[in-house]
């Protein structure tokens, strides 16, 4: 509960929150007056202000955070005074910008773009975009479309060569994972996760992209973005 976190540290650290929204988020943890995490979802950075402690006669925090800084990717733990913890988190950010910035051999530049162009084409410019998620009539459009494109992936799966099998059951669980996310994340992490799976269907073959993504474009541009049902 709010209630149970020292208001200066909210009026600190949920402005930070709220202001970079497109790159970390806040998770509930019992344990910690904030869990903040890196929005990528193959990403295990976080950092955590644990609780409050005394120290030489100074009230602090106990934080612990991932990775350390740019020299370091490991864990840290430490006390810090308030007045240090907003200057400690942006730092921290700037380190999850520099590994989103870098192109290594471990990203896939052709998922990457396809990525980038549907998030591009479905760019929604609702003020709340990065704060609330679908009306329920969006959802339940969300998921009946999920559920036809499972169907259709399970279809496909008996008529493709073993090499594409492995990226098509990828692809199925994917979409049951966008699924069960539709009532928890905001608009914006929706589109976000759907560009990556029409992303990696795209990138399987024309095949399966025509079947899952170019049959309900205008559909969704209707139904989706403008939310005219």
């Amino acid at each position: 509960m709010k209630s149970s976190i020292p208001l200066t540290l909210l009026e600190i650290v949920q402005p930070l929150i709220n202001e970079r929204s497109d790159i970390i988020k806040s998770v509930k943890n019992s344990d910690a007056f904030f869990d903040i995490k890196d929005k990528k979802e193959s990403s295990d950075f976080f950092y955590q202000i644990l609780k409050q402690e005394h120290s030489n006669g100074h009230l602090g925090y106990i934080i612990e955070y991932k990775p350390k800084n740019k020299y370091e990717p490991s864990k840290f733990k430490l006390w810090i005074k308030l007045e240090h913890i907003a200057p400690s988190i942006k730092d921290w950010i700037a380190i999850l910008e520099g590994y989103s910035n870098i192109n290594t051999v471990y990203d896939d530049p052709i998922l990457k773009t396809n990525q980038d162009r549907f998030e591009k084409e479905f760019k929604i410019l609702d003020s709340d975009a990065d704060s609330a998620s679908f009306d329920l009539k969006q959802q339940l459009f969300l998921e009946d479309y999920l559920n036809n494109t499972k169907g259709k992936i399970l279809e496909l799966l008996t008529k493709v060569d073993e090499s594409k099998k492995i990226d098509l059951e990828d692809l199925h669980s994917e979409a049951v994972e966008i699924q069960s996310n539709l009532t928890l994340e905001t608009k914006q992490e929706i589109i976000k996760r759907l560009s990556k799976f029409w992303g990696k269907a795209q990138k399987i073959g024309l095949d399966v992209i025509k079947e899952i993504f170019v049959d309900v474009v205008s559909e969704f541009a209707k139904k989706l973005i403008t939310g005219s049902l």
